[in-house]
């Protein structure tokens, strides 16, 4: 746009198209910096979601695992059976005594 015309002077079609064009190239240039801006904070942010993601996954994995090796222990009450069951055979039995049969005792 001419800045020396007179500030009187009607509008043309021509000026006016001159300065939407101006101001549209202004607009896209904002727009476009804002948007390759905000493209750059959601790639952050989209990694950021990514390693969590994953951490997540081991997370749960470890989880899955103890689960795994809990299932296999009994539980307190489980070994506290087993334990009596145990002693009541223990206590039943008869003391077995070793005989002696190597020539070093006799």
């Amino acid at each position: 746009m001419n800045s020396k015309q007179d500030p009187n002077e009607p509008v043309t079609v021509a000026t006016l198209n001159e300065a939407v064009d101006a101001i549209l190239e202004g607009m896209k240039k904002m727009v476009g910096g804002v948007r390759g801006e905000m493209n750059e904070r959601f790639d952050k942010v989209d990694n950021r979601l990514q390693r969590v993601e994953t951490e997540v996954r081991f997370v749960k994995d470890e989880i899955n695992g103890l689960k795994a090796d809990l299932s296999t222990t009994p539980s307190r009450g489980e070994f506290e059976e087993l334990k009596g069951k145990v002693n009541k055979v223990l206590s039943n039995q008869i003391p077995f005594i070793f005989p002696i049969t190597s020539s070093i005792f006799l």
